[in-house]
């Protein structure tokens, strides 16, 4: 049997050569080897066993399943090792089974004929556990055994699944000896295909020591940034030049990046899904990151898998190009686009949200309410980074007024939870801090550059008209988006929020009339650089005691409130003294109220009455007792306003809006339609009035509109 199996041997490495021979020269433009589909398959082969020489006497036809695992050797393509398990039943002529359980290891030989079809030829030897069961007693013992056998394989499927038939000889060496017809069904694990030698195409470049088809060249890498992790999926990271040289198309085409320690998965990368024989085409290379990124707290390098899948005639192959890239710490940044910096500004860490939601809470319902919310928060926040301790300090190591200008070079950001630990930052830091502190409580905030500094603005509630009409100072504001912004600089933070604004708009009005200032919304940035937050972790906070940071607070809104007002009574009292003019008395009463120093603003709308009907001064004077909550009063002023002016749309919205909240839902919507013929835009403010009960209940307060009047001043 040795002799037999060193013959079968023999004959295919004789045989081998011819057929590879053949099957090369049927493409003679290339010079390569068969191509392997699959180094590892698993086997399962039932049989029926035919008992042969003096086994034939004693036993009957039996039966037999083997599973078994074959490896194709890669260098000598063809030989494959095998190794398996095979249970046989074989029934004897008396009423009696010989069962054997048998595990061997072996050598076999892949033929192939074409693509899917190809002759097998295999021999195995091992030993086999062998028991018969007889009358009830069971004998047993173990046995050597060999087989031999051959057969023909189809491979289905994308060469993943084959169907194989054929026989073979087994002898256990005494004990038993057969011959076997099999019929069964294999599967094929894929594994990277590669050509094992070039091909020189006329006119193209000799690609020695390359046994790719689809070549990928010109790789590059911009730098990689943590903090843009999320960035890099939609943006590339890196381009490529991926190039055809051979003579016919390469179809569908697949490119993928993996950093083993950074991703889960392979990014799929843009790439042509077909490319013509001898065209090159770049592509770019993304990625996407993982959260873990950011525990990179010092620059480092890494491997990338640029993985490629591809059809070329008829058959998948796949290759891998192995490249280095170089990944910064968390911190790191570049300001070749100044909205880069709105990733940093994370409103939802927990230290954030601790601090600006402790504060709002502290604040609330403190001092004048008529004064813009959002003015109040960003007042109150402003004051309590001063008392925290928050300092202004500029790196030496990466100055922003440096790095700004230099658009490649490498900054430090920090995230405002590491500004709170450290009590401590430059102008960009505290700028991102104090963003993310607003952005915590729904403000909206914007970041503003101008040469070699940044600093923070914030969205007012009010309308373009009415801060216009409402502010001393207009020209400390910016208009911008179609809303109301105050400048901030953040880092004056000892000399109190009216200064930090003063100093920001002064800042803005400078640079934005020579076009050197930028205004970057964060809802827009966002949309681009998506903020991150760092993992879980910091340190708690401890906050100034709440009675010093109202305090405080509550001085900053008084000085702010003087600031705005004392300067228009003074004029407005002198022209009333002059004049005894009723808009006058009205107008004071108006700043008044703005201000929420409502007994004062009663006062003079009182007054303008008592010298006529003044249908503005009717409307203020209901105003104020709305927002007493004494409806019935309010009512009687605005039905007076009514009878003198009942076209005026604030009459109109007034009369609308009391008899709402008392309940009269069919002449406050009669009303609110009349409304919305005289001025849509008005009408459209308050749409909450066309509906009733609950509903118009929540779609008040989502608007805070229950608090807020229209004033009128002429």
């Amino acid at each position: 049997m040795k002799r037999k199996f060193f013959v079968l041997i023999g004959v295919y490495l004789i045989f081998c050569p011819l057929v590879f021979g053949q099957v090369i020269e049927s493409t003679p433009e290339r010079k390569e080897v068969p191509k392997i589909e699959s180094y590892l398959s698993l086997h399962l082969n039932p049989a029926v066993e035919i008992p042969i020489g003096d086994s034939s006497s004693l036993f009957t036809m039996g039966g037999s399943v083997g599973l078994s695992a074959r490896y194709v050797l890669p260098n000598v393509p063809g030989l494959f090792l095998s190794g398996g398990l095979n249970y046989s039943l074989n029934p004897l002529n008396m009423d009696s089974v010989l069962n054997k359980i048998s595990a061997g290891i072996g050598l076999g030989a892949h033929i192939p004929l074409s693509s899917l079809l190809g002759i097998i030829a295999y021999a195995t030897g091992g030993y086999s556990f062998d028991y018969l069961d007889a009358e009830g007693s069971i004998e047993s013992a173990w046995n050597p055994f060999i087989d031999a056998g051959a057969g023909i394989q189809v491979l289905l499927l994308d060469n993943r699944l084959g169907l194989g038939a054929g026989g073979s000889y087994k002898n256990y060496f005494g004990l038993y000896s057969a011959v076997g017809i099999y019929a069964g069904t294999s599967y094929h694990f894929p594994v990277r295909q590669r050509l094992k030698s070039r091909k020189v195409v006329p006119g193209q470049p000799d690609l020695l020591g390359s046994g790719d088809i689809l070549q990928l060249s010109n790789i590059e890498f911009e730098n990689i940034f943590p903090v843009f992790h999320k960035y890099y999926d939609d943006n590339p990271i890196g381009k490529a030049v991926l190039e055809n040289p051979y003579n016919k198309p390469v179809t569908d085409i697949e490119v993928t990046l993996f950093v083993r320690q950074y991703m889960d998965v392979p990014k799929q990368c843009s790439a042509p899904p077909r490319m013509e024989a001898g065209t090159a085409q770049e592509i770019e290379l993304n990625a996407l990151f993982i959260d873990r990124v950011l525990d990179i707290t010092e620059a480092t390098k890494v491997a990338v898998e640029i993985g490629m899948e591809y059809t070329y005639e008829g058959n998948r192959y796949d290759d891998e190009v192995i490249e280095t890239i170089r990944v910064f710490d968390r911190n790191a940044m570049t300001w070749d686009d100044d909205r880069k910096a709105a990733a940093f500004v994370t409103a939802k860490d927990p230290m954030v949200l601790t601090f600006s939601k402790n504060v709002a809470g502290m604040v609330k319902d403190k001092g004048s309410q008529a004064v813009d919310k959002n003015l109040l928060l960003g007042m109150a926040l402003h004051k309590a980074l001063s008392l925290y301790g928050m300092a202004y300090i500029i790196d030496p190591r990466t100055p922003y007024a440096e790095f700004s200008k230099q658009k490649d070079a490498i900054d430090f950001l920090q995230f405002p939870r590491q500004s709170l630990e450290y009590k401590a930052g430059d102008c960009d830091d505290l700028s991102i801090l104090y963003s993310s502190l607003l952005g915590a409580l729904g403000v909206e905030a914007a970041f503003i550059t101008i040469p070699g500094h940044i600093l923070t603005a914030f969205a007012l509630e009010v309308s373009p008209d009415e801060a216009r009409k409402s502010f001393l100072n207009p020209d400390e504001l910016i208009f911008q988006e179609g809303k109301v912004w105050i400048p901030v600089e953040i880092t004056e933070l000892k000399g109190g929020f009216l200064e930090a604004w003063q100093i920001g708009a002064r800042e803005w009005r400078e640079y934005s009339t020579r076009d050197q200032a930028g205004f970057f919304p964060l809802y827009d940035a966002w949309k681009i650089y998506e903020p991150v937050g760092l993992p879980a972790g910091g340190r708690e906070i401890t906050l100034p005691s709440e009675d010093k940071i109202v305090s405080e607070y509550l001085q900053e809104l008084v000085r702010f409130i003087d600031r705005e007002i004392y300067p228009r009574v003074n004029k407005l009292e002198s022209e009333i003294a002059r004049t005894g003019s009723v808009r006058a008395m009205n107008n004071l009463g108006v700043l008044y109220a703005r201000y929420g120093l409502h007994d004062k603003a009663e006062e003079q709308f009182k007054n303008a009455l008592g010298k006529e009907e003044f249908v503005p001064s009717l409307v203020n004077l209901g105003n104020i007792y709305y927002l007493k909550g004494e409806i019935d009063i309010a009512s009687v002023y605005y039905d007076r306003a009514y009878r003198k002016e009942p076209d005026n749309p604030k009459v109109l919205l007034c009369v609308a809006r009391v008899n709402h909240e008392l309940g009269n839902y069919e002449v406050a919507q009669s009303t609110y339609r009349r409304l919305e013929s005289t001025d849509p835009e008005l009408a459209k403010q308050f749409a909450y009035l066309t509906l009733t009960g609950t509903e118009s209940t929540r779609a008040a307060e989502v608007g805070r509109l229950k608090e807020r009047v229209v004033w009128d001043d002429e």
